[in-house]
């Protein structure tokens, strides 16, 4: 699949590290932007489209985790990959819940940087394709997903729901009763390319309860097994 029009926002107060991967990801093919921090970034991408931001987290004045909060509230949400020096699980969980793809850690190698960017393009390629397909919608009652376009809607009004929160929600309602433990959710529902813990699960479980209304009622938790959808 040809990624070499892909355009790359690459956000770090770092010159030297920005450089260094604009230089090397222009050498893929990729077309680059670039930003010293989080408010640029916003700005650059309301004016250009992004296909995928390459996000560190610690910048002064407005972290990464900032800017992606605000893109996910925004029609105009790239793809993200996370570069951070940290690796705490709290910095990996919340980047998760605004709709990470993947996370690097600094130092990184360039062909683990190159590899993951390739394969977060591919997974999004893939998905617009699907977009441009006909209509499915994944219906419970009032609950309606429309797979598409990747929305979903209770009572008529559309949820506001994260990548991964929608995949999950589509995968349970599609096996209704069936008790899947976090491991296979992992393994069935989110990417296998990236940095992803068990916990995950039980963030973005409860944070897709918090959206569905008296439906969470519907989305099971069996102590020791794992999750399941209710009939």
């Amino acid at each position: 699949m040809e990624m070499k029009n892909k355009t790359i926002l690459v956000v770090d107060d770092e010159p030297d590290i920005r450089e260094i991967l604009v230089f090397n990801l222009e050498q893929e093919g990729y077309r680059c932007l670039q930003a010293s921090c989080g408010r640029a970034a916003l700005q650059i991408a309301a004016l250009e489209h992004v296909d995928l931001a390459l996000l560190d987290i610690m910048m002064p004045n407005m972290s990464g985790l900032e800017v992606a909060e605000v893109w996910q509230k925004s029609e105009k949400c790239p793809a993200l990959i996370f570069l951070t020096a940290l690796g705490e699980e709290a910095d990996v969980l919340r980047g998760f819940e605004l709709g990470a793809d993947d996370y690097i850690h600094k130092p990184f190698s360039l062909k683990q940087v190159l590899a993951r960017v390739a394969a977060v393009l591919r997974r999004h390629s893939t998905t617009d394709m699907i977009a441009e397909s006909a209509e499915k919608t994944i219906t419970y009652e009032d609950l309606v997903l429309y797979d598409s376009l990747k929305t979903a809607t209770l009572c008529g009004t559309t949820i506001s729901l994260t990548r991964m929160e929608y995949e999950l929600l589509a995968f349970l309602l599609q096996h209704p009763g069936k008790i899947y433990s976090r491991a296979e959710i992992l393994r069935y529902v989110w990417p296998d390319d990236g940095l992803v813990l068990e916990r995950t699960v039980d963030v973005t479980v409860n944070r897709l309860r918090k959206k569905i209304g008296d439906y969470r009622e519907h989305l099971k938790a069996k102590t020791g097994y794992g999750y399941y959808w209710e009939k």
